[in-house]
């Protein structure tokens, strides 16, 4: 449980609820409640059931300790599903399993009808931004595309806005595809103004199991005052999708047989008022500065040699 900012309200509290199995999608899944805390009991605004992802990887989401309720909360999750992570493929990376990107959380009130809606985005992206790799400011349909097998670390961030001084103006849909230039293989995903968000990882040839659902979709009630927006993370073998701004968000792995190295964003049915734009940039690793000379990152570790048994529990000396 935690304490987290509820936008022009008090803060509130919520218990997070990381469950498996019995997600809706099979496997694991992070619920959350919104509520009222006493210091004794906790009591819940209501008995609706609120899913924190609506595709199949973000799992067990850890709240940072000691942030004021009063301000975004930073979690971190697990990006994976019980249903199949112990039979990922690991030949490539030399390694099994990664941590979502960090992200700020509050509550809002989407709508009368999305009430108490987790609000989750990713936490400034700047300071990882290497280069941009294109941008586009246009009106009406068009496109983006964006080559990057020469990023380093395999990496890069993606925005598309629509926006408009009238917001009945505010219509259209944008839809991106990621793709391997070597084996043609790519994951796909499409959001319309106000509606559905859809994605796809079915054209991924390096993982097959019958639980790695491979189609997700939701559909939202977005707040719109004038613009609308979507942002990505991609990071050689997953997915993080943010729509307005976080109010709703999507985690999703994929393992293709050759790195997805190019990326492309349509804009169709732009009201000829508004106006579209897109953003690509390559990110460079959060980790690269910390890494010795065998390129690893060494954290807090203890050896056995620095550990007593004290009244029969471990503690450390």
């Amino acid at each position: 449980m935690v304490q987290i900012p509820m936008r022009d309200a008090e803060p509130m509290y919520m218990l997070y609820t990381s469950i498996n199995p019995g997600a809706p999608l099979g496997g694991s899944v992070g619920q959350y409640v919104p509520g009222h805390f006493n210091g004794t009991h906790f009591t819940p605004v209501d008995r609706a059931a609120r899913i924190a992802d609506f595709a199949k990887d973000n799992y067990a989401a850890q709240f940072f300790y000691g942030i004021p309720g009063n301000q975004d909360q930073i979690s971190i999750a697990w990006a994976s599903n019980w249903q199949y992570t112990g039979d990922i493929p690991t030949a490539t990376e030399g390694w099994r399993s990664i941590m979502s990107a960090p992200r700020r959380n509050y509550l809002a009130n989407v709508t009368d009808r999305l009430p108490y809606q987790l609000i989750s985005e990713p936490c400034d992206i700047l300071p990882i931004v290497e280069r941009e790799l294109t941008f586009n400011d246009f009106i009406g349909n068009s496109s983006a595309f964006a080559d990057y097998s020469s990023v380093e670390w395999g990496a890069l961030y993606f925005e598309a806005n629509i926006s408009s001084t009238i917001s009945t103006t505010i219509a259209g849909s944008f839809t991106f595809t990621i793709s391997s230039s070597v084996s043609g293989e790519s994951i796909r995903g499409g959001i319309s103004v106000g509606g559905d968000t859809w994605l796809d990882r079915s054209n991924t040839e390096e993982f097959q199991n019958r639980f790695f659902t491979d189609k997700f979709s939701a559909t939202g009630i977005y707040d719109n005052n004038g613009t609308w927006a979507v942002s990505g993370i991609v990071d050689r073998t997953v997915l993080e999708l943010f729509v307005q701004g976080g109010e709703q968000s999507a985690t999703m792995l994929f393992f293709p047989t050759s790195p997805l190295d190019t990326i492309s964003i349509s804009a169709r049915d732009v009201h000829p008022n508004a106006t579209a734009s897109v953003g690509i940039g390559a990110l460079r690793s959060g980790w690269a500065a910390q890494e010795n000379t065998n390129g690893t990152v060494e954290g807090n570790f203890t050896s056995m040699a620095s550990m007593v048994w004290q009244s029969g529990h471990m503690a450390l000396l």
